[in-house]
């Protein structure tokens, strides 16, 4: 954070501003502030289009106040504005405010975000100071190009991970056949092995299905944990990936509100996780069918 006093000097679209406040009735109405910190920060720089992002402004003063109304957000052009959350926390060295803004780009490029900014009397200086933020920059890639590869790669590991499963059985299920026939019934008769049908791998709906079986036969956190694995598996995502991930991995809007209410059961507040949990599973039987 580098705070910048007010110069006469200023460019010619803030002239107006600054000289209102180097103006000794503009200095009044400006708060003696002590400002330790002022940054900003984005969740992600890389942003593929039609998805989301958070930008996060952090200001500190050591004065315990209820409100910060100097603090001002950038301008973010023509990204669209979803959401725009402020929090203040007052503590024993002073008043934390949190912002963050949700928002969806619309066009492909690099983007460089001005930094927020407050304007307050420096309580170091006694001196009308404008304090800003650093920028941030972030690169908005075209969908096609940015989740395509990405979601064919994801699905490709989700399918590795049921071949290398069925594998498994498989192998299991020819070991005890042999064991079989290795030792004959007693009398010397001749048994004919059992054919055993080929191993099909499940497919996501199957699963998904299975895995509502299990939930359903004891249900706990680990089986809900593993039925939403199994949903965040059938729209591609590979084991460690996000809501957000699987989202924006497929088109199918019925498996997209059964995420949703997946990433609701898992952050629901204590008072709403009942409730949560059951449109998850009514989602999760909706789609599986």
């Amino acid at each position: 954070m580098r705070p910048r006093a007010f110069r006469t000097g200023c460019a010619a679209a803030s002239a107006a501003v600054f000289a209102m406040l180097c103006g000794p009735a503009g200095a009044q109405d400006l708060r003696m502030l002590h400002v330790v910190a002022l940054t900003m920060s984005a969740d992600r720089t890389e942003v593929p289009l039609g998805s989301d992002f958070h930008l996060s402004v952090h200001a500190r003063v050591r004065e315990h106040v209820t409100a910060l109304d100097e603090l001002i957000v950038p301008e973010v052009g023509t990204m669209h504005l979803l959401g725009d959350e402020r929090r203040v926390h007052r503590g024993p060295a002073g008043t934390d405010i949190d912002e963050t803004l949700t928002l969806e780009p619309v066009d492909a490029g690099s983007f460089t975000i001005p930094g927020a900014f407050l304007d307050a009397i420096d309580a170091r200086t006694d001196k009308p100071t404008r304090f800003t933020a650093n920028a941030v920059h972030v690169r908005i890639g075209a969908q096609a190009a940015n989740t395509g590869p990405e979601r064919v790669r994801r699905a490709a590991l989700a399918l590795l991970g049921i071949l290398v499963a069925a594998a498994g059985v498989a192998l299991i299920v020819r070991l005890a056949s042999r064991r079989g026939r290795a030792a004959p019934p007693a009398g010397g008769a001749s048994v004919s092995p059992a054919a055993v049908a080929p191993l099909v791998a499940a497919s996501p709906r199957q699963a998904v299905r299975a895995a509502l079986g299990t939930y359903a036969a004891a249900p706990s956190s680990d089986t809900l944990a593993a039925l939403r694995r199994a949903v965040l598996a059938a729209a591609g995502t590979a084991p460690g990936g996000t809501t957000r991930d699987a989202v924006s991995a497929t088109s199918d809007e019925a498996l997209r509100a059964t995420l949703r209410a997946a990433e609701a059961a898992l952050f629901a507040r204590d008072d709403q996780h009942s409730t949560a949990k059951e449109r998850f599973i009514e989602a999760a039987r909706g789609w599986a069918g």
